[in-house]
This record gives structure tokens, sequence and C-alpha cells, in this order.
């Protein structure tokens, strides 16, 4: 006779199979590293894909970040990690923050750890030409809802978590919290715990202590229900934003859009098109698309979207204004050298020189400082000291490479200040940035002789 810890394991796995089959999550060959935290969720996640790896045609690896944050806690719940991963034979892609020298900010948000934990996932995605899956459930989908819900959301927000976007999959969308708690239970595998998950420190933690309980109370199938409704607003989602493209290709007219044609249309699908335009500048704020609706209604006006951008109506077209402010004078472009730089702005930048040896044996040194510091070899050939230029990448340590405009949008860097802040360059790649350190790659190592080290003031 099957017991009851074998029938929550076979309810489970039906449930997840038949949810990844009709969502086609993995194709046939697919290498799937699964994000691991140690805890239920994704205990339950990397189990799953394991036991199920042949039937799904799929290989397993997983995935385990060390944000630095919880001191010794995180650290065992790396070990517990990776040894769960070597007694299985799975291979483990490790990201220890502190021990990679990443420059951890002394009050760390959530949303830096998300950020951080993304970056990596997307390079390894990349690297090893990989999906990544994560253990987002059914609760995480209500949490989520309510949380936008609560900050003033539009439909598109209220779709929730998509069960796959790019390189991710969710698999676990099915399933609650309960359900992944309940299948480690029923094949014994331990799992850690959280500690900060019981504090009420952070919005979505009263959203999960207090709101959820609250609705499931009053319908014990609530998860369900928001799970079924973020998939019917996907769906609807999907097809406004077909019918949103369709529309601004029927507007397109040379240097923008036909604002009468846009205002003719459904008023849902004229928001889900200004939504698409506002989109690729900033996040589409509901206030700038009423705003801009208004504009398009009356036929005249105009919204600004950043510092230098904004959408104006005019003489029957919508169009985007560049609005560049005059910059201040920038640096011109010199020969990267050692010594003091007194530059525009009030900006002072020192590089100076130590031997490997004494820069260990330094006291006053610690890890945070590594962002301040490279292997000097590796920067004074074709190294030029200059201010920021169109097509600048960046790779800060530990992060993916990305444009510097995209940097500075999202480290939130004053427009104005952009055209003084000082770097190190070779070519369009950007080696050093005030305020950020060295790129990715640079960090002094064992075979370093000497270290090039960095002090930077503002007046």
């Amino acid at each position: 006779m099957i017991s009851d810890a074998e029938k929550t394991v076979q309810r489970i796995e039906q449930t997840l199979l038949g949810y990844i089959a009709r969502q086609g999550l993995f194709l046939s060959g697919s290498r799937v590293i699964a994000a691991c935290s140690g805890g239920a969720d994704s205990m339950a996640l990397l189990l799953f894909l394991l036991r199920n790896a042949e039937r799904l045609h799929i290989t397993v690896q997983a995935a385990h970040v060390n944000h630095g944050l919880r001191g010794a806690a995180a650290d065992a719940d790396a070990a517990f990690v990776a040894d769960f991963c070597r007694q299985n034979g799975v291979k483990l892609h490790l990201l220890d923050a502190a021990r990679e020298g990443i420059s951890i900010p002394p009050h760390a948000s959530e949303n830096w750890a998300r950020g951080l934990r993304y970056d990596w996932f997307d390079r390894l995605a990349q690297q090893n030409d990989a999906l990544i899956a994560t253990a987002h459930t059914m609760s995480d989908q209500a949490e989520t809802m309510l949380f936008r819900m609560a900050r003033g959301t539009g439909l598109h927000g209220l779709t929730g978590i998509a069960p796959q976007r790019g390189c991710y999959r969710r698999p676990f969308l099915c399933v609650s919290r309960a359900d992944t708690e309940s299948y480690c239970a029923a094949l014994g595998q331990r799992y850690v715990q959280d500690e900060t998950n019981a504090e009420d420190l952070y919005a979505r933690n009263r959203i999960r202590h207090d709101a959820v309980p609250a609705l499931v109370y009053a319908n014990p199938a609530a998860l369900q229900a928001m799970s079924r409704l973020g998939e019917q607003l996907r769906t609807l989602d999907d097809w406004l934003d077909e019918m949103a493209a369709e529309l601004l290709r029927q507007a397109a007219v040379p240097g923008g859009y036909d604002a009468a044609k846009l205002a003719a249309a459904p008023e849902p699908v004229a928001k889900t098109a200004l939504h698409k335009l506002v989109s690729a500048t900033r996040d589409a704020e509901e206030k700038y698309l009423e705003l801009l609706y208004g504009a398009l209604l009356r036929g005249s006006g105009g919204v600004q979207l950043t510092d230098d951008t904004l959408w104006r109506v005019e003489n029957g077209t919508l169009f985007l204004q560049p609005n560049v402010p005059e910059m201040p004078k920038s640096i011109s472009p010199q020969p990267f050298r050692l010594g003091k730089f007194c530059l525009p702005g009030g900006y002072t930048v020192v590089f100076e020189t130590v031997k490997y040896e004494n820069f260990l044996n330094n006291p006053t040194f610690s890890k945070k400082d590594l962002n301040c510091c490279a292997d000097c070899d590796r920067i004074l050939s074709y190294t030029v000291l200059r201010t920021r230029q169109p097509g600048d990448f960046f790779q800060p340590a530990g992060r993916c490479r990305k444009t510097l405009k995209k940097y500075f949008n999202e480290t939130k860097v004053p427009q104005p200040q952009r055209a003084l802040l000082p770097l190190l360059a070779k070519g369009s790649e950007v080696v050093w940035l005030w305020g950020s350190g060295f790129a990715e790659g640079y960090t002094p190592t064992v075979h370093t002789q000497t270290v090039l080290t960095v002090r930077a003031e503002k007046e």
C-alpha cells in the first residue's frame, strides 16, 4: 500500500510536471541551474529537478549566493547547500560576495541583494548556455500581486510573476509554500531557515505574515484564486500588447506617431501603447501614462520622463524630444599616469602604487576597500583618464556588463554630475569609475606584483 508520504510526493510532482508541460518551460536537452538558498522552496525545487531530470530530458546544476549580509548564518547556509550538492553529485556554482571583494553597502537593502543575485544569474546563464530555475511559489505570487496593488500598479503589474522570462523558469508557481515544506518532509529532506523571514522589517514580510493569512482565512483557496487571476490578466496583457504594437505600427509617421490615431484607439490599447513607449526610457508609472494620455486627448502638451527626455504632442504628432541640458566642461582625455589630478567640478584623484607584499601587510586595509585597488600591470597599458563618452561600457565588480548610461540610470547618478565623473578607460571599456571603483577582473591576486590604489575626494 502506498504511504501518505508517497501520495504527497506523487501529487505534487504530477502537479508540477503538468504545469511545466502546459507552460513549455524546458526543452529537451536543456541545462538547468536551480537557484538554491537552502530554504524549503529552493531545496524542494532542486530535489524535484534531480528526481525528474530524465523524464524532463534536462541536466541539473545548482547555484547559491552568499550576499555577505548575515555573517555566520549565511556561511552555514552556503555550507549546507554545498554539502547537499557534494553528496548528490550536483555541480554547484557559488558566489560569495565577501570573498569576491564585492563592496557591500552599510545598510544593504533587499533590492541591492536581488540586483547582485540576478546580475550573477544572468552571467551564469550566458556562460553556461543554461536556464535559471527559481523556486517562486503560488504564495510568492500572491504576495507580489498584493505588494504591487498597494504601491499602485496597473494591469501589467497585476500579472504578477511570469512563468518564464528570458533565461528564467519558475516551475513552482503552481504550488504553495506549504506544498514545498510537505514535499521536503515526505522525502526526508532538511532545509535551512532564514531568520530574517520571520521579522516584519520589510513590507513583503508583513504582507506574508498578516495579509495573506487573512485572505486564506476568508477563502482557503485564496492562493489558487489569485494565481488564476494572474494567469487571466497575463493573457489579457499579452493581447493588449499585440494590439498596442499594431496600433503603433499603423500610427507611425516620420519623427513620431499620429496623435489623433492614438487618441482615437480604445483607451486600454492606447495606454498600453504609451506604456511601451515610456518603458523604453524609465519605469512606466501610472502617473506618466495618465499625463501623456491627457496630452494626446488635448492634442498638445509634454511629459518630462527624465532630465534629458520628454515626450511632446504638437502639430498632430507625438514625438520624443531630447532635452539635453548644457553640461559643464568635462575632462579632456589624457594618458593615465601616477600622481594627483585636480579635475573640473572639484574632483581630486590620487593614483599611487604599492608592492603586493606591503599591500597585504597593511593593517588599515579591509576587504571593502578592494574596489579601490587593482593589479597595476593590467591598468597602465593603453589606459586614459577622461569622462564619459557615447558607447562606454562598464562591468561593476561582481555584476554584469552594461552600458555606462544604463549603469548611471540604475544607480540614480544625477544627470548634471554624469559629464564630470572621472573614469579610467581602455577604448570604450571603463576600468575604473568614480564612486564605483574598478571593473570586474582587476582585483589584485596572488600573482600581482604591484597594486594600484586610488584615493578620490570632492570639494
